[in-house]
């Protein structure tokens, strides 16, 4: 498993919002991912991870700073950001 805060850590900023509107093509492809206003691809980026807790693909954990973070499958992933985000594997 992989912490969520350092997958995102490895992307470039301005590649972040790609990355999650990826990441809820893969897990809720019904939401149109694309046609979302950013602020909105973020909650529903946090409510799929908390989706993902519940069907066991992922851990619920305290962050550092008192917040919340999650460790999550690598299949979780979406495919093509995996060789960016791990790119030794």
């Amino acid at each position: 498993m992989v912490r969520w805060s350092e997958v995102e850590s490895r992307i470039e900023l301005n590649e972040l919002p790609h990355f999650h509107r990826a990441f809820l093509k893969l897990h809720r492809p019904e939401l149109q991912a694309d046609a979302l206003p950013l602020r909105r691809v973020q909650q529903y980026v946090t409510q799929t991870l908390f989706q993902l807790v519940k069907s066991g693909q992922a851990q619920r954990e305290e962050a550092p700073d008192g917040g919340v973070d999650f460790l999550v499958e690598e299949g979780a992933i979406p495919g093509d950001w995996r060789s960016k985000i791990f790119p030794l594997q």
